[in-house]
């Protein structure tokens, strides 16, 4: 597979391939650091999970520009995604709001809200997924209708989360409804989350997240994370985390995340983010003008971001986050973020 997407050869297989099975293959690209089917041993249970598009980091394109990591750093409206314990970190009421692009016409959209009740916080999101009207071919590449086709995936999730020892320790748990609608295929499942940030003085954190529990696991694919996050000042974040998945061997990965504090700018915080998890070789792209002006047209594993905040907008609390992430031959994904204090 490493070399399917990069040829010339595998234009002409693509041609010959269905819309709908290039599509199941794409909703296999659904982790920052392995998107592409792998031939290893180690990777024999590949495919086995439903739900994949669980893995996407839709409504944190903070942690999706650190190479899909922040178990131990995320907060508010983004943490229902990655870690249901940074909901606990919330003072304020947050609504948030997402847009992701994905590949071939695959986008998805997430809402958030979260509202602190005395020392708890309950936060509750909804996510939808969805492409319809692509190119639909037989085995001989004849065109085919495919208008009735659709992918339709979505979920929605409750979470409460909980601070102790002077937000210290963050706890949080959540309970998820996953719904799953690939044409031929339709599942829903009752899922649960749980997470737990520690945070050792004012440098460190540690954080564990596990999702998806108590679902059919080869209908929903479990996750979980383990990672930490080390701030030697305030202009300066590292972080490295291990995720694993039910249908795939762990994949480490880090980031670093560049601040310029309010109290520099004076109007606002400035962040700049970039990670890695190691990927495939996924061949160079050569139609994405951004990525080619970038020098990214053959880089992939590498994720990158940027996020404004000011508290000085119309009295409320404004925030603005960016990720793009290449990905070779396949193109680039990209995700935006808009987010209210109030």
């Amino acid at each position: 597979m490493r070399n399917f997407f990069g040829t010339k050869e595998a234009e002409k297989r693509m041609g010959k391939m269905s819309g709908f099975r290039f599509l199941i293959i794409l909703c296999f690209i659904l982790h920052p650091s392995s998107f592409i089917l792998s031939a290893h041993a180690a990777d024999s249970q590949v495919g086995t999970s439903g739900a994949v598009f669980m893995k996407i980091p839709t409504g944190s394109p903070r942690a999706q520009a650190l190479g899909n990591c922040g178990v131990s750093i995320v907060e508010g409206t983004e943490a229902m995604t990655i870690n249901p314990a940074g909901v606990a970190s919330s003072q304020l009421r947050e609504a948030g709001f997402s847009y992701l692009s994905w590949f071939q016409d695959y986008s998805g959209q997430y809402m958030a809200y979260v509202h602190p009740v005395g020392q708890s916080v309950i936060g509750v999101n909804v996510a939808y997924y969805g492409i319809k009207g692509f190119d639909v071919r037989d085995q001989a590449g004849i065109p085919q209708y495919g208008e009735d086709v659709k992918v339709r995936n979505s979920y929605g999730t409750l979470t409460l989360a909980k601070s102790f020892f002077l937000e210290r320790l963050l706890v949080g748990v959540s309970a998820k409804e996953v719904m799953e609608d690939n044409y031929t295929e339709k599942y829903n499942n009752l899922v649960f989350d749980g997470g737990v940030v520690l945070k050792v003085g004012r440098k460190l954190s540690l954080g564990w997240s596990g999702a998806n529990f108590s679902g059919k696991k080869d209908q929903v694919v479990r996750i979980q994370r383990l990672g930490l996050a080390y701030s030697p000042n305030p202009f300066i974040t590292a972080l490295l985390e291990s995720k694993s998945y039910s249908d795939r061997r762990t994949q480490p990965g880090g980031g670093v995340e560049f601040n310029l504090p309010e109290e520099v700018i004076q109007v606002g915080r400035v962040s700049v983010r970039t990670g890695y998890t190691g990927a495939d070789d996924y061949g160079k792209n050569y139609d994405d003008k951004t990525l080619d002006t970038l020098g990214l047209s053959k880089t992939s594993g590498w994720s990158f971001g940027i996020g404004i905040y000011t508290a000085q907008a119309m009295g409320y609390g404004m925030s603005l986050d960016y990720t793009m992430v290449p990905y070779g031959a396949l193109g680039k994904s990209s995700q935006i973020m808009v987010k209210v204090q109030f």
